[in-house]
């Protein structure tokens, strides 16, 4: 079993995560600090269901923010109407939308870079419209762009509704380390390899016998059904649903953003960009609030560019990069005089 080194990046961030895991809810009552928290592992958990299809698979998809709001709306209307819990509703939307996401993405991955991307926004917008336009959609009252309140009744974890922020941090965190070991396995498997093939080239890819149609559909419905299962989360601690927002093209942007930032195509990158950005854009709105109201999203497109430009690859590989070429400088320099 090959042992773990305890002073890699990759090591040093799980430490961390696990720690806050198990340390943070227990010592923080700070009911503010709490819900910046819970929202910075929620973006987390995003990241990381985005990363399955757009990091390993390499399918830049700019429309994810679909499959968050119909996970939203499905378990939302479950629990309003037939009082069934949040649990089942949300396994409904989760299956809901991975096979919608099936039924979009496969005559969408006909088209290959830019242009897959472009047909994701598109059918974001389609979505998005048909929302906050229809009062009813297929007989049930979704109230258009007035939104969808969210019914609260006793609270308790059936309901996944609670007095205390903790629980709903301590749910986040579950959901967390489920996506990020299903991640670790994905990597780690047959599946994730030809992912990595497909990412690296499509067509050599095909040409060594890999089905890519059935294998970026199939990292598709997973990433799509984690992500409908956060929309449920999100729906029972907010308990409004604003279709402007969790069907807005800015949403999906961020989800991307973490992803790409931290590293994407790793298993901890998405972790580390949310942990570093969603900070930013809660300390700007707390501190200038309306009177800079766009400052968040500008300090994303230049954070976004500087790595494009200067870290190429995302945080984590190149913090990688940074602890392999300075681990053993007493090597370097012995290397250095033999040659």
């Amino acid at each position: 079993m090959k042992a773990i080194n305890l002073k890699s990046p990759k090591t040093i961030i799980a430490l961390a995560v696990v720690l806050l895991a198990l340390v943070a809810p227990a010592v923080i009552d700070n009911s503010y600090i709490l819900q910046s928290l819970i929202m910075i592992v929620l973006y987390a958990y995003l990241a990381c269901s985005w990363n399955i299809i757009g990091g390993f698979g390499g399918q830049f998809s700019l429309g994810h923010s679909v499959y968050f709001g119909i996970g939203a709306y499905i378990s939302t209307l479950m629990f309003n109407l037939y009082q069934v819990t949040p649990w089942i509703g949300m396994l409904v939307g989760a299956v809901i939308s991975g096979l919608l996401a099936i039924l979009i993405s496969y005559p969408c991955f006909k088209l290959s870079g830019s242009y897959f991307t472009l047909a994701t926004i598109a059918f974001l917008h389609v979505i998005r419209l048909l929302i906050t336009t229809q009062d009813k959609i297929l007989g049930f009252e979704t109230r258009g762009a007035q939104g969808l309140q969210v019914k609260w009744r006793n609270g308790g974890l059936l309901d996944m509704q609670f007095q205390d922020k903790r629980d709903y941090l301590y749910v986040i965190l579950l959901l967390l380390a489920v996506v990020l070991m299903v991640s670790y396995y994905i990597r780690h498997s047959k599946t994730g390899y030809y992912l990595a093939a497909i990412n690296t080239n499509q067509n050599a890819a095909e040409s060594l016998g890999v089905d890519v149609t059935r294998y970026k559909l199939k990292a598709m419905f997973i990433s799509a059904v984690f992500t409908a299962i956060g929309g449920t989360f999100y729906a029972q601690l907010i308990l409004f649903l604003d279709p402007q927002r969790i069907f807005g093209a800015d949403f999906s942007m961020e989800i991307m953003l973490f992803a790409v930032v931290g590293g994407a195509g790793t298993i901890l990158g998405p972790l580390l960009g949310a942990v570093l950005l969603v900070p930013i854009n809660e300390l700007t709105r707390s501190y200038f609030g309306a009177q800079f109201s766009g400052l968040g999203p500008l300090l994303y497109g230049l954070i976004l560019c500087l790595v494009v430009f200067f870290l190429p690859g995302g945080l984590l590989p190149n913090m990688k990069a940074f602890y392999k070429k300075h681990r053993n400088p007493e090597h370097r320099e012995t290397k250095k005089a033999l040659d």
